[in-house]
């Protein structure tokens, strides 16, 4: 994926070096961050600033000599790293949502609900004891 000048991306510090530090960007790239593009004014020590491994929000303002995309740390603004927080807010929400059903669950069929199981087995128990009742009263009455 080839970079656009102006583009915003997302990298890690790969390696510090005295002019600059090398980031590691999405997909296998390198660009380079000049020390002057670090902070205003430019700082005497890369150190003071960065470390390997901290992930930053850049903007491309070039290609060098090899091809790489330079970079720049100066010239990104609050407004744009609020849109990468934005952009990485819903990327994490729609992989959430990936993973679930779009359709609401269905709902519990009446039978299978306790208190409705409940209910028709009061409801048997009781018009077995009413049948056994009527069956003893005429066994009764019949003198058996």
């Amino acid at each position: 994926m080839a970079h656009e000048v102006g583009e915003l991306v997302v990298g890690k510090v790969a390696e510090l070096r005295p002019h600059g530090a090398l980031i590691d960007l999405p997909q296998g790239q390198v660009g380079f961050l000049p020390a002057a593009e670090v902070a205003d004014p430019m700082p005497r020590r890369l150190e003071d600033h960065l470390r390997v491994g901290q992930e930053l929000v850049l903007k491309v303002i070039g290609f060098d000599r090899q091809g790489r995309p330079s970079l720049s740390l100066t010239r990104v603004t609050p407004r744009d790293r609020e849109a990468v927080e934005y952009h990485r807010e819903v990327v994490r929400m729609q992989s959430q949502l990936a993973g679930r059903s779009l359709t609401p669950p269905s709902p519990v069929p009446r039978e299978d609900r306790l208190e409705w199981q409940l209910e028709r087995w009061l409801k048997r128990a009781q018009e077995g004891l009413a049948r056994l009742q009527r069956h003893r009263g005429k066994r009764l009455s019949q003198g058996f």
